[in-house]
């Protein structure tokens, strides 16, 4: 419910730096995209509801692993600001604990763990329903210049 709650809270509804991003790009449709929208439950924290289209699942009903590795990127990466220091992904370790089912709901929450310099270090982590831990992730980001980063995307 709370991440529910916390979807109209993300920021790339106003601003998004990646908006056709496959984790989260409001530019694209289920089924071809994940649509995750992490939005901010509580400071340097991000949560979100995630139904994995079956679409986006193997014949045998599961996520296949890439699909959910993707589902932890940018939950990490929307606690931080966005707009005003542009992240890319640098680095990212994850470990799958459990199969995630297609169909199933589930919970994915960022969580910012500091700043140092260009690089941002975030953890992410996907749950079920009951609370159970299928997936954790670390993320390591680097921050680049907002006037060099708006001349790409232009």
């Amino acid at each position: 419910e709370q991440a529910r709650d916390a979807e109209p809270s993300y920021q790339g509804f106003v601003h998004h730096p990646f908006p056709t991003c496959f984790v989260c790009g409001t530019a694209r449709e289920p089924g071809d995209a994940l649509c995750l929208r992490p939005g901010r439950h509580a400071p340097g924290r991000t949560a979100c509801a995630w139904v994995p289209d079956p679409r986006l699942g193997n014949p045998d009903g599961l996520v296949a692993p890439e699909v959910v590795w993707s589902a932890l990127d940018c939950p990490g990466g929307w606690t931080s600001d966005l707009e005003l220091r542009p992240l890319v992904l640098a680095t990212m370790t994850a470990c799958l604990l459990e199969p995630v089912a297609a169909g199933d709901k589930h919970v994915v929450v960022g969580q910012l763990l500091a700043e140092q310099g260009r690089k941002t270090f975030t953890t992410s982590a996907l749950y079920d329903t009951t609370g159970r831990l299928l997936a954790r992730a670390e993320q390591v980001w680097i921050a680049v210049d907002p006037d060099v980063f708006q001349q790409l995307t232009s």
